[in-house]
């Protein structure tokens, strides 16, 4: 009966952890996309492709990286393949001067908020 309780509680303490990083990624791709838009007066298509992309970005940079025991030189490797890929995906919808533009307004928030 013991045992099962711990699994139980187990279960749920990753259950919340998990939860919380969910959160978190969200909170950024929504911080991302409704800056970018906002700054370059995107359409609300544009916010929701935006969104999906930078959440699809930081969930696979989530799962790259979380649990196991990466260098910094390895982690560095990771965000740089990252930010390439969405480039190639920005660039599907915008053109280059577009994605820059909203590739320097993300940095530029990233650079207020540290």
């Amino acid at each position: 009966m013991k045992k099962t309780i711990n699994i139980i509680v187990l279960m749920l303490l990753i259950s919340f952890s998990s939860n919380a990083q969910n959160n978190y990624q969200i909170k950024r791709a929504t911080s991302f996309s409704e800056y970018a838009t906002t700054q370059l007066k995107l359409s609300n298509e544009d916010k929701k492709f935006l969104y999906d992309t930078y959440l699809a970005k930081f969930v696979a940079q989530r799962e790259k990286i979380h649990g196991k025991e990466l260098s910094d030189e390895e982690k560095k490797q990771i965000y740089k393949d990252s930010r390439n890929e969405l480039v190639k995906t920005l660039n599907t919808r915008f053109n280059t001067e577009k994605t820059k533009a909203i590739m320097a307004v993300v940095k530029e928030l990233r650079d207020k908020e540290k």
